[in-house]
This record gives C-alpha cells, structure tokens and sequence, in this order.
C-alpha cells in the first residue's frame, strides 16, 4: 500500500513552488542591492544610513535563506523533484551539499578556536 496518493494534476504545487522561488529571488535582489549601496556609498561609521542598508541587507539574506529552504522542503513534501531535469537535481543536491560542509567547518573552526 503506497504511502501516499499519486495525483496527475501538480499545478497548484508548482505555482506555490514558483512563489517561493520568485520570493526567494526578490529578497536576494534586496540584499544584493543594500549591500551594494553600503559598498558604494561609503556611510559613515554609526550612522543611520549605514545602519538601514546594514539591516536591510542582512534581513535581505536570512529571508533569502528561508524562501530557498522552505521551497527545497516544499518541493520534497509534494514530491516534485521527480518533475525537475536530472541536471537540476544533481546541481541542487550539490549546492546543498556544499552549504551543509561550509557550515559544519564552520562550527568546527568556532569551535576549536575559542
């Protein structure tokens, strides 16, 4: 008995899909952006300018993050890597598997150096 019901119809996950996948890139764009301005504009130092492009462009990244994870555990609930190239899941797979050893060597190195 198969553990879940397979439907022909993937449309409206695709669209929640696309969603995050476009919410996703718009907050890249933001961070990209503020952090772009904060290189080119020079604030100084304590200042508010500095302070919203900083806040902005880390704001910008976390929300990246989250949009790109919880699209990756989307498209895993609804299963619908099978729908995807097998060249964009090697790719995929690979970049997950690269941010999960930047982050291991990361805390490692936290770690060791304190």
């Amino acid at each position: 008995m198969p553990s879940h019901v397979s439907t022909t119809n993937h449309s409206p996950s695709l669209d929640r899909l696309k969603l995050l996948a476009w919410l996703s890139i718009a907050s890249l764009v933001l961070s990209l952006t503020a952090g772009a301005l904060l290189l080119v504009l020079e604030p100084t130092s304590g200042s508010t300018t500095e302070a919203a492009l900083g806040i902005a462009a880390a704001l910008g990244g976390i929300a990246t993050a989250v949009f790109v994870i919880a699209a990756l555990i989307y498209a895993q609930i609804k299963n619908l890597w099978r729908l995807a190239p097998i060249g964009i899941r090697i790719v995929l797979w690979v970049f997950i598997a690269v941010g999960v050893a930047f982050t291991i060597s990361n805390l490692v190195s936290q770690t060791l150096s304190v």
